[in-house]
């Protein structure tokens, strides 16, 4: 492998950073209202990325990805002050749990019926592995002996 496959794999398949969506996009993604968007706005919940005046409402992926976690909260019974604070410190746990998985993550075996995450040695002595199962609904770890 040549050194710029190598470095190109550290980045990302797409520039989310590009992908904007129309307010009535985000409407039908995450089932919020246009009308409860620009409440969420006016108190600082969400912010809108900088328009032209007479164009629509536009937002950036992290904003959709923001609002969808805010609405899956308040349709688990927490009050919006509250969803808004669960969703932006779900946001700031994305970094960590995406730097830990793109380490860890040596492979994943699709089944129908059983599902294997290969997640690597267990520590520095190689002697173990760790496999993430997902089972229908079922989730679950096996940590297996490298000799079986």
């Amino acid at each position: 492998m040549n050194v710029m496959a190598k470095e190109n794999q550290n980045e990302p398949l797409i520039d989310s950073s590009k992908l904007i969506f129309g307010i009535g996009q985000v409407q039908k993604i995450t089932g919020v209202s246009g009308r409860q968007l620009r409440y969420w706005e006016e108190q600082r919940y969400i912010t809108p990325i900088a328009q032209q005046k007479g164009t629509q409402r536009q937002y950036s992926f992290r904003t959709l990805f923001l609002i969808f976690h805010i609405q899956r909260y308040l349709s688990q019974g927490f009050t919006l002050q509250t969803a808004v604070e669960k969703a932006n410190e779900f946001e700031k746990q994305m970094p960590i749990l995406r730097t830990f998985v793109k380490a860890q993550l040596h492979g994943v075996e699709v089944a129908e019926d059983r599902s294997v995450i290969d997640f690597g040695f267990k520590d520095d002595t190689h002697q173990q592995r760790v496999y993430g199962i997902v089972e229908g609904d079922k989730t679950y770890f096996e940590i297996k002996n490298v000799d079986d």
